[in-house]
């Protein structure tokens, strides 16, 4: 799904939550998000259906936040832990 779809999802209070997941340890990271039904949608490149991968998680966060979002939550394996992005 397109960023701007995403947002507006957000704002109608669709997502529950944001996660940063490794898409493995040298590649970056890609951003999911997490419906109240526990469905998840996965951000994709603006020009193709693939997902969209950060290079940093600084900047998987700007991306949260510019979305609307809080906090993200981040996971590393079993590591599990909350940033906040604003």
């Amino acid at each position: 799904m397109q960023e701007r779809e995403i947002k507006l999802l957000f704002k109608a209070g669709v997502f529950e939550s944001c996660q940063a997941i490794p898409i493995s340890m040298s590649r970056g990271w890609t951003l999911k998000f997490v419906t109240r039904d526990n469905d998840v949608v996965v951000l994709n490149l603006q020009r193709s259906k693939g997902e969209r991968e950060f290079k940093s998680l600084d900047g998987a966060a700007a991306v949260a936040k510019r979305i609307g979002f809080e906090w993200l939550n981040v996971q590393i394996g079993d590591l599990k832990w909350r940033e906040k992005v604003s």
